[in-house]
């Protein structure tokens, strides 16, 4: 069994935080699908609480929940040669990373999948859930300013904890606008979140995301069917 293994599941944007903070630490995992229809026992017993992924298995212990895994990560492997910590050296800068850390948790994610869910409401319940997320992406626009720096990351010239929660939206924000048919306007309205968005694009983190197109499939196959029944 390798030292540290990933149960996941492909199309997760939780489990895609987890992936990108370990290749950001340049740890080697191994990636355990896990089919959440059919749960296996390792995901039960390592996740008996929650029973779903991702969850880390580091030398056998578990370690559950991505913004928690992805502090572990940082924790528990040192940085590479010339990589970087996903988090300040200094107490106040990781009170700010942890603060938006928990600020795209808690608000940017529900306000993009309300977008998503709004797909096949009525448009003035569509609207309200796109209105709901431009106020979002403004207070996010606001945090990337403040703790960015002249970087076009959270973390100002690297990726840091701040950009691991978000950076999957890289992938899943354009199938949820097609889904819904509506564009946030970045250029006009957020421009350090769309530098944001191009300066993750030419990461080598990208790698590790599903394409959009593959996700858009999964959003009508999968998930559109059961908001609309």
């Amino acid at each position: 069994m390798a030292e540290v293994q990933l149960l996941s599941l492909w199309a997760s944007p939780f489990v895609m935080r987890a992936e990108v903070a370990l290749v950001l630490k340049g740890v080697e995992y191994e990636k355990v699908p896990q089919d959440l229809a059919s749960k296996s026992e390792l995901l039960l017993t390592s996740n008996p609480v929650y029973k779903k992924v991702p969850v880390l298995l580091h030398n056998g212990k578990s370690v559950c929940e991505s913004s928690i895994i992805a502090q572990y990560v940082d924790e528990a492997f040192p940085a590479p040669k010339d990589g970087v910590d996903l988090l300040p050296s200094d107490a106040y800068g990781k009170a700010m990373a942890r603060f938006w850390a928990d600020y795209i948790d808690k608000k940017v994610f529900d306000g993009v999948f309300a977008l998503l869910k709004s797909a096949w409401k009525s448009e003035e319940e569509k609207k309200a859930a796109f209105e709901n997320l431009l106020s979002t992406m403004q207070t996010l626009e606001f945090g990337l300013a403040e703790i960015g720096g002249e970087g076009p990351f959270f973390s100002g010239g690297s990726m840091g904890l701040v950009d691991v929660m978000l950076v999957p939206m890289l992938a899943w924000l354009p199938p949820i606008e097609e889904a819904a048919g509506l564009q946030i306007p970045f250029a006009e309205r957020f421009p350090r979140l769309e530098a944001w968005f191009a300066a993750c694009k030419g990461h080598d983190v990208a790698s590790v995301l599903p394409s959009s197109t593959k996700l858009s499939e999964f959003i009508t196959q999968a998930i559109l069917p059961k908001y609309s029944s």
